[in-house]
């Protein structure tokens, strides 16, 4: 019993010390590791279970955690670096995906929920759509408290997605489609009166004020069409060597980047 007092003492005293330092989690080799403890034993069975059985049939890893703190690190910074310290995913294809959930607690009374993809998955998996399926498909169950639900309902989007039989333009809603449409029809009216209608009135006026001339323009349209196409030719070879310039650069800093995960993803607080 005293050994038991003396343990809860000192980890109620390192709470806090805990907290500042950031979160660190050993490698657990599971695909579900709740933290949290928010999940009733059968929901843990059945999600883990699909993510298992999604990590057999494809080359795509997805690891799922929840965590009832995060100390001083962001959500985002701490689902990258278990990531990589994890080796999620292939590390010929950076395809590895982790969905961290912080869950509420007293500690830190508010909740945040990242998904944080690898190189390899940021193609078919952009910031912007991670940001949408947190938005449409997990918030609402989050803020009902069901967590099993948010995680679920982001693997129905993720998992097709990840295997290429997602059509990612299905996500547009009726009502995103009708405001870009508005948006679009507004910006073309503007362009019109902004720039469309000057330039109608200048070309009209100068077809007004219009007048022959007799000058000869035989030997200056020769010379310069010769300085024409002198230029042109200056251009496009500067334009050839400032494309090969870059694209060197491009490829250079593309094959020195180490590291399954760079960041990617996208967070919501509920």
């Amino acid at each position: 019993m005293r050994k038991l007092l003396i343990a809860f003492i000192v980890t109620f005293l390192a709470a806090p010390l805990w907290a500042q330092q950031g979160i660190s989690y050993e490698p657990t080799g599971r695909l579900l590791n709740d933290y949290s403890g928010i999940l009733t034993p059968a929901q843990h069975d059945s999600l883990e279970a699909r993510l298992v059985e999604f990590n057999d049939s494809t080359s795509n890893q997805i690891l799922v955690i929840f965590t009832p703190l995060l100390g001083n690190e962001e959500i985002m910074d701490l689902g990258t670096r278990i990531g990589q310290e994890w080796a999620i995913g292939e590390k010929e294809l950076d395809n590895g995906l982790v969905i961290i959930t912080k869950t509420k607690c007293e500690e830190e009374p508010f909740g945040d929920v990242a998904i944080v993809t690898g190189f390899g998955l940021e193609g078919v998996l952009p910031d912007v759509l991670c940001a949408r399926i947190i938005d449409d498909y997990m918030i609402s169950h989050l803020a009902e408290g069901d967590y099993y639900g948010a995680v679920n309902s982001a693997l129905d989007v993720i998992e097709p997605i990840c295997r290429g039989e997602y059509d990612i333009s299905s996500l547009s809603s009726d009502e995103d489609e009708t405001t870009d449409l508005i948006v679009g029809a507004v910006t073309l009216l503007i362009m019109f009166f902004l720039i469309g209608l000057p330039a109608y009135k200048a070309f009209r006026l100068r077809d007004k004020n219009y007048k022959p001339s007799s000058t000869s323009y035989s030997d200056s349209g020769s010379s310069s069409s010769s300085y024409s196409s002198s230029s042109h030719s200056s251009r496009s070879s500067s334009s050839s060597r400032s494309h090969s310039s870059s694209s060197s650069s491009h490829s250079s800093s593309r094959s020195g980047r180490g590291g399954s995960f760079g960041g990617g993803g996208s967070h919501r607080r509920f």
